[in-house]
């Protein structure tokens, strides 16, 4: 018999920032904005900025998690990586990810970085994509119920 269990239940999707809150304003972290993600799942760089200056309006993520371009036309090409080589393991980006961060004890990011590139999953998401045209994006519940 075959189980299945959605994304939601073996990792978290955008998860909150509480724990680089007591970062010092000055420290420097990784940066990455759309374009320095590649379609094809590669990190083409990475920028930095002292912690201050994106700690509010942009997404955190670390060392280990999938990022995932949310919209159009990002999503449906493929856009999105394995977080790695972040300063001190930590980063931050554009508001157009995603971030999943994987229960490492039950799934590998790896895993569901390809789970997530599956061009017939993508063709799902598309047709799940809300908003007005030109500015459609897959929402977080749709991403955690995927199974």
């Amino acid at each position: 018999m075959t189980e299945y269990v959605r994304l939601g239940d073996v990792a978290t999707i955008n998860p909150p920032k509480k724990e680089v809150a007591n970062l010092d304003d000055d420290t420097i972290v990784g940066f990455l904005p759309m374009d320095a993600v590649s379609n094809g799942g590669a990190i083409e760089r990475i920028d930095t900025r002292k912690y201050a200056e994106v700690k509010k309006g942009f997404v955190y993520f670390r060392d280990g998690d999938v990022l995932f371009a949310k919209i159009t036309p990002c999503m449906e090409n493929g856009k999105g990586a394995v977080v790695s080589g972040m300063p001190d393991g930590i980063g931050f980006g554009s508001t157009e990810f995603h971030v999943v961060r994987p229960n490492e004890e039950i799934i590998y990011g790896q895993y569901i970085h390809y789970f997530l590139k599956n061009p017939a999953l993508r063709k799902v998401l598309e047709n799940e994509m809300t908003g007005s045209a030109g500015q459609k994006r897959v929402s977080k519940d749709t991403l955690k119920e995927l199974a």
